[in-house]
């Protein structure tokens, strides 16, 4: 008894001193403006996207609504959010059954473009399957909704979609997910329901032609897998600088598992990889999560399931079945009905440095064989930075007895952490909560906002290393399309640990030249956009342009821009290539440097056209 009394006294400080620490959610989607339901026929869909629809540095909410209007939250920057006018533009939103969201700035103009996933069209007072709708935003406020002249025309139960640039021309492409399009059953000698033998729509890949146009180029490419797809990600497996597409498959044991199409780039065609890299796992494939658990460079994925999740640990592009290892298997609800997730993530939430995990639980029937649990919470798993994670759900009270779908994260407010919104369905009284994240422990963190140039403005595709003294963290932003029916925000979120110290930024950006920037403090957001100094088509020699005075005070005068090119627009980047100011050019014009900019030599670049190379100067402040 003496032997194990100190080992009791011990366990007990360690889980009194976890449980005072861990508690840093608090759902603060009613106090922060968010009044949303659900309204899924059939219990599918649920999406959620965080994205800057007005480029005022705050990240707005996009929700879909099922058989309601689907809202756009703007945020206020003062930790609530405010429902976008009626007017806005949205309102075609309301004759469909809108599944998935995903937002992309598909002309590079620098605006994000929301695209609508649904399953089914409001027609003569009837549902008949939909359209996907694709809202080209304005700049103004508002959207007009453009699908049919893009060329989306295809009517198919969508359920969520991935911007892909897979041919790696600076222009985002869109990857669409696809589910049921016939209900078929296997039955027993009993004549009980055993199986399903479902047909499924093959999914699309639509090529950007520019000009906000597409064209289908799915079946041609090798890339129209006809599994019935529930999730995917547009990820770079293999670290080959091209994305490839990894798709989480429902009713896998019966009629397509999951499946890795690899990029063959510069070939423009996908090689189904699933069986070689261990990816092609049969299951009731839901959601997909992406990020380096491990800290050993490459991307580890998530995928969840009807019962047993799967954790895909990444070896150099083939994969290991480490869940249950991990202890992340969250199988069963309880002891005889099986758990059921959706959407997920993989994210720091306490700025240690290791990405946690988050799984979004729901009820949907199956078949007797497979029951699953009306009552199915969340889970929340802190990572331990050994290759375990540990449950931590029950203290921070996400217990509640919703039904959950899609997730996405974001730091919503500005502090540091990570928030996270989950959408419940509307069917059990259910609503959307938002989890504000208020961890206090001391630790740093750093954010970059990566900004394309000659590659897709948004950076999708491309890779993130963080260097510090205690090693190297990596970071992909994603297209969208994981979790489920959502898209996380595209910041770049690096949690520092307890020491502040950074070496350096390393960017892989996609189709181009790695950049390295160096200058950076812990505790601040720094914008970074490409720097090409070598184009394919460049202005013309000289380019005719005359920038004066130099040095400067508040003021510049650009003269000479060449008529018929286009808008112009000006960058402004310090010496270690982050961006501190822009602005549109329309005409020759003196313009104010509107951004509190110490003394000093800053590199002015002028762009017109598109991927042009830029005229560039070194200019001084006083």
């Amino acid at each position: 008894m003496t032997s194990r009394l100190p080992l009791l006294i011990t366990y007990c400080f360690l889980l009194c001193c976890f449980s005072s620490a861990a508690q840093p959610f608090v759902e603060a989607g009613f106090e922060a403006g968010i009044q949303h339901s659900m309204n899924a026929r059939g219990l599918m869909g649920g999406g959620a996207a965080f994205f800057d629809f007005d480029n005022d540095g705050w990240e707005d909410l996009y929700l879909t609504s099922g058989l309601g209007r689907d809202v756009l939250y703007r945020n206020n920057g003062d930790g609530t959010f405010l429902p976008a006018p009626n007017s806005n533009g949205l309102q075609p939103t309301q004759l469909f059954n809108t599944t998935a969201v995903n937002t992309a700035d598909l002309d590079n103009d620098g605006d994000r473009d929301i695209l609508v996933c649904t399953w089914e069209e409001m027609s003569g007072g009837s549902l008949d399957n939909g359209r996907n709708l694709l809202f080209r935003n304005n700049g103004d406020g508002t959207f007009t909704e453009i699908g049919l002249e893009a060329g989306l025309t295809a009517e198919v139960f969508s359920i969520g979609a991935s911007f892909i640039d897979y041919d790696l021309d600076g222009q985002l492409d869109i990857y669409i997910y696809n589910h049921v399009s016939e209900t078929a059953f296997l039955y027993g000698d009993d004549g009980g329901i055993i199986g399903f033998d479902h047909t499924c729509y093959p999914n699309l890949l639509y090529r950007n032609n520019g000009g906000l146009t597409f064209t289908e180029v799915g079946a041609a490419l090798g890339a129209a897998d006809n599994g019935c797809a529930l999730a995917g990600i547009a990820s770079d497996y293999d670290r080959d600088g091209d994305a490839d597409l990894h798709l989480a498959n429902d009713f896998g044991p019966f009629i397509v598992p999951n499946v890795l199409l690899e990029n063959q780039y510069p070939i423009p065609s996908f090689n189904d990889v699933s069986e070689v890299t261990g990816a092609g796992i049969p299951m009731y494939g839901m959601g997909i999560a992406q990020g380096d658990i491990d800290h050993d460079g490459d991307l580890d994925y998530y995928i969840t399931n009807l019962g047993r999740n799967v954790l895909l640990q990444n070896n150099s592009g083939t994969f290991s079945d480490i869940t249950t290892e991990a202890d992340v298997e969250n199988a069963m609800a309880n002891d005889s009905e099986l758990s059921t997730g959706w959407g997920t993530a993989f994210f720091d939430i306490d700025n240690d440095t290791w990405q946690d995990l988050f799984v979004a639980n729901g009820r949907i029937p199956s078949l007797p064989s497979l029951p699953t649990a009306i009552s199915d919470p969340d889970k929340l798993y802190l990572n331990d930075g050994d290759g375990t994670f540990t449950d931590i759900t029950s203290a921070n009270g996400m217990e509640d007895p919703y039904y959950g779908r899609g997730m996405a994260w974001s730091d919503y407010d500005r502090d540091g952490d990570l928030d996270f919104v989950v959408v419940n369905l509307s069917s059990t009284g259910g609503f959307t909560r938002l989890y504000r994240n208020e961890q206090e422990n001391g630790n740093y963190w750093v954010q970059f906002q990566l900004q394309g140039t000659a590659s897709n403005r948004d950076a999708f595709g491309a890779f993130a290393t963080l260097y510090t003294p205690s090693g190297e963290q990596v970071f992909e932003i994603s297209g969208g399309g994981e979790s489920f029916c959502s898209q996380h925000s595209s910041l770049v979120h690096f949690g520092l640990g307890s020491s502040p110290d950074i070496d350096s930024l390393k960017v892989d950006w996609p189709g181009s030249p790695t950049e390295t920037y160096h200058g950076f403090e812990a505790g601040q957001r720094y914008t970074i956009a490409q720097f090409i100094p070598n184009r394919t088509t460049a202005m013309p020699a000289g380019a005719g342009i005359h920038v004066y005075p130099n040095p400067f005070r508040e003021q510049l005068h650009i003269s000479g821009l060449k008529q018929g090119l286009g808008p112009a627009r000006a960058v402004l980047r310090s010496t270690a290539g982050q961006l501190v100011w822009e602005t549109q050019l329309a005409t020759d014009d003196w313009i104010d440097i509107k951004a509190a900019l110490p003394k000093g030599a800053y590199l002015l670049e002028i762009y017109q056209d598109g991927p042009i190379r830029p005229y560039s100067k070194l200019v001084f402040k006083h």
